[in-house]
């Protein structure tokens, strides 16, 4: 199940630390993951997606968001709530995997060292 959000310019879709119950898709826009200082570090656009990091408790964050993400203007974005990403998962477990590859690729990608918890109910 997933839902539909409009976001407009500077707003911020999720902020570094927060609990993460939600990943986002982007239908239509651009969004830019953003550094503490709010330098730009990612552009994501058109099929990205990001927010699965907390979902499935990739890295030495656990649960918390590990970057800030913020609209560049106005951006369409589906959200798919952490039981309903899980429950998908459960039925389809080879994309558990390739979803927690992809997000130690992003977290290497900043630094951030990765745990490699491959318990399957994070």
């Amino acid at each position: 199940k997933q839902w539909y959000q409009r976001r407009v310019r500077g707003d911020y879709v999720c902020r570094k630390g927060d609990i993460g119950r939600e990943m986002f898709i982007v239908k239509q826009g651009m969004l830019h993951v953003t550094a503490d200082d709010g330098r730009a570090l990612a552009t994501l656009s058109d099929g990205s997606y990001f927010g699965e990091i907390s979902l499935l408790n990739v890295g030495k964050n656990g649960n918390r968001r590990t970057a800030n993400v913020r609209s560049v203007g106005y951006s369409d974005l589906f959200c798919l709530r952490k039981e309903d990403l899980l429950h998908a998962l459960n039925d389809y477990p080879e994309m558990r995997e390739v979803l927690k590859e992809a997000a130690r690729k992003k977290l290497n990608l900043n630094n951030q060292s990765p745990n490699n918890n491959n318990n399957n109910n994070n």
